[in-house]
């Protein structure tokens, strides 16, 4: 199993990675771990710098499952700092990486985190087949993860019997962790929006109740702006304003560029009060 840290973007946790080798190469192994911390911490461009670090390494000893360990973890990181196009490039090169030392094939991964980039450039009809493919993984953490995406890229084209599929696929018997029931309300949120505004709305604050808990700050203003939409579907116009401010707070504190792509992004237009702004003139 990769030493994991999950795109969409996504939460950012690591987990001890690789098969272990004897004996262990602990530049390699350090520069992993250093880049895990980094992402704990929400030093995304130090944990860039380590898995660098840790691919350069992986390379010189020639390890493929290492090379695709660090580069995974480098695209992720590339496209938890809004860097999609890195994250494409990088993504790139670690196949032809691992090709050449004879691992080329599917990769579910790799294809999620390649999805992921090409959906946040809206390059949806390409992104689709990758989350299609990745949803199919033995590991439930990544089919889960892929399922949530792909109901996204489904709901982006207006394709409803897609982001059917991925919302029963997302259908949990509780208790689940707080990621998986944020992914099924979310998408059952997606799918009952036109019929059923009021309830799509509470069940986009409750995912954004979740995404907060878990540190998922990007997921969460995603949520707040499906429930601010919602709000303004079912006539509560106040509330939908209310919901799209903070959600527009939450990613301009990010330092996510503001985007609204049929509803899956942020308007850039911030009108509420900031107590933390830089004052004019200092």
């Amino acid at each position: 199993m990769r030493a994991r840290i999950l795109p969409l973007v996504l939460l950012l946790a690591g987990c001890a990675g690789g098969k272990a080798v004897a004996p262990q190469d602990e530049t390699l192994a350090q520069a992993m771990e250093s880049g895990r911390q980094s992402v704990a911490l929400d030093r995304l461009s130090v944990a860039e710098g380590q898995y660098r670090l840790a691919g350069t390494r992986a390379v010189a000893r020639d390890d493929a499952p290492a090379i695709g360990d660090a580069g995974y973890n480098l695209a992720v990181v590339q496209l938890a700092q809004d860097r999609p196009a890195d994250a494409l490039s990088t993504v790139a090169a670690t196949r032809g990486a691992l090709a050449v030392r004879g691992r080329a094939g599917d990769d579910a991964e790799l294809d999620l985190v390649q999805a992921a980039a090409l959906h946040r450039l809206s390059r949806d009809a390409e992104a689709a087949p990758l989350a299609a493919s990745a949803m199919a993984s033995a590991d439930p953490a990544i089919a889960e993860q892929a399922a949530l995406l792909g109901g996204l890229i489904a709901d982006a084209r207006g394709d409803r019997a897609t982001l059917a599929a991925a919302a029963a696929r997302l259908a949990h018997t509780r208790p689940v962790p707080a990621k998986w029931q944020a992914d099924e309300d979310e998408l059952r949120a997606r799918m009952v929006l036109a019929t059923d505004p009021a309830t799509a709305r509470d069940l986009a604050r409750h995912a954004a109740d979740l995404r907060q808990g878990i540190v998922d700050y990007r997921g969460m203003a995603r949520a707040l702006t499906l429930a601010a939409r919602a709000a303004g579907q079912a006539g509560d116009a106040q509330g939908a304003a209310a919901l799209s401010l903070q959600a527009a707070q939450s990613m301009k504190a990010q330092g996510v560029k503001g985007r609204d792509v049929k509803g899956q992004g942020m308007q850039p237009v911030i009108t509420g009060p900031d107590p933390f702004a830089t004052p004019s003139g200092t």
